[in-house]
């Protein structure tokens, strides 16, 4: 459903930010991409959503070139969740999901009752339809990504693009939104989401991916490229992987960073 084959990217007289990145991303397969700041991952989103053009290589969605597409026809095919934020202006939830219907709409066009009513049903899909009259801007950062997933819902599109949907939320709400694109995943979507927890990777049970100084490693089974030699050379700092086996979590998998002695 989303493809990216031999991707490079560069600033015009820069250092090369991708270098051969390729992925297929499947449905019901969500797919997490791991790597540092600065090695890329924004860049690479940016190229999988064509915000940016790549200096080689192309994207394709659902067997289409990307760079053929036009912003409309592409939203149609690609949905972008980025990381909540402050709206500019004090817009109602359900005004917020409602802007996923824009790629649908004809020129000067307002959204219909049909439209309307997919906002809703995205809502209430995620069960916050209680927020729809909330302002965006009162609401907790974990009830704002749950608008801005709904808003991708609402989108029409099946391949969801997700960047650290989880940043700056609390463990609970992590957990919501984890078990909610494990949900979608089943239903078929197809997921890309960028994370700085190894640990989301085990717990969505798809596929997972190393960037590093540009260059991908993966995808693969978390349980086979999420070991320790591979995670500390990739963050630069000491870490464990350990399965547990006791307790409610038995079974599950924590990526642990190792403290120096003092």
């Amino acid at each position: 459903m989303l493809r990216a084959e031999n991707l490079h990217f560069s600033w015009p007289g820069g250092m090369p930010l991708l270098a051969g990145v390729a992925f297929a991303l499947r449905p019901g397969v969500p797919l997490v991409l791991l790597g540092p700041n600065g090695t890329g991952k924004t860049t690479l989103l940016r190229c999988l959503l064509g915000l940016e053009r790549p200096t080689a290589g192309h994207v394709t969605v659902a067997g289409h070139s990307l760079a053929a597409l036009s912003a409309a026809t592409a939203a149609r095919h690609i949905a972008y969740v980025p990381q909540a934020a402050a709206a500019a202006f004090a817009f109602r939830a359900l005004d917020i999901v409602l802007m996923g219907r824009t790629p649908h709409l004809g020129f000067m066009a307002g959204p219909t009752a049909a439209d309307r009513a997919t906002a809703e049903a995205a809502m209430v899909r995620l069960a916050i339809a209680h927020l729809a009259a909330r302002a965006f801007d009162e609401l907790s950062g974990g009830e704002r990504q749950l608008v801005l997933v709904a808003r991708a819902l609402a989108q029409g599109t099946r391949v969801l693009v997700l960047d650290e949907p989880c940043a700056s939320l609390d463990i609970a709400n992590q957990m919501r939104i984890v078990a909610i694109l494990r949900a979608l995943a089943a239903d078929g979507y197809a997921i890309l989401l960028t994370s700085h927890l190894p640990d989301h990777a085990f717990l969505l049970g798809g596929e997972v991916a190393l960037l590093k100084d540009g260059r991908l490693f993966g995808p693969a089974p978390p349980a086979e490229l999420l070991t320790a030699p591979m995670l500390e050379a990739l963050y630069g700092t000491p870490i464990e992987v350990v399965p547990l086996t006791q307790g409610r979590a038995r079974g599950q998998v924590l990526c642990v960073p190792v403290m120096p002695a003092p």
